[in-house]
């Protein structure tokens, strides 16, 4: 399987040749979208979600035990989002690195 990514990463263009060549790098992460499981967090100590847009949309998942729901809050830059149900707050910061994100030439 590393040969065959290795193969790929050189010959792929695009954002499949770039995701790879992230990957091979060292980046297991390349489009900021692993979960994170964290300790419940309050206004004075937030969960830090990065981002190269205005925005993101966050989910909070661990609520209660008895529900089996998802709650997606949407976040603004800069600002604090809050779960209506458990009380986990997140804020949304700028990524402290945007330039190693995919650019498309043509857009």
């Amino acid at each position: 399987k590393q040969w065959y990514q290795r193969r790929v990463a050189i010959t792929a263009g695009g954002k499949l040749g770039w995701e790879y060549r992230q990957i091979l790098a060292g980046n297991p992460d390349p489009w900021c979208q692993r979960a994170v499981s964290a300790l419940r967090a309050n206004h004075t100590r937030p969960h830090v979600v990065y981002t190269t847009t205005d925005h993101r949309i966050v989910a909070c998942v661990d609520c209660m035990e008895d529900q089996h729901y998802v709650n997606y809050i949407h976040v603004k830059v800069n600002e604090m989002g809050r779960c209506r149900d458990c009380g986990n707050c997140f804020v949304v910061l700028p990524h402290p690195e945007p330039e190693v994100f995919f650019q498309d030439p043509h857009h």
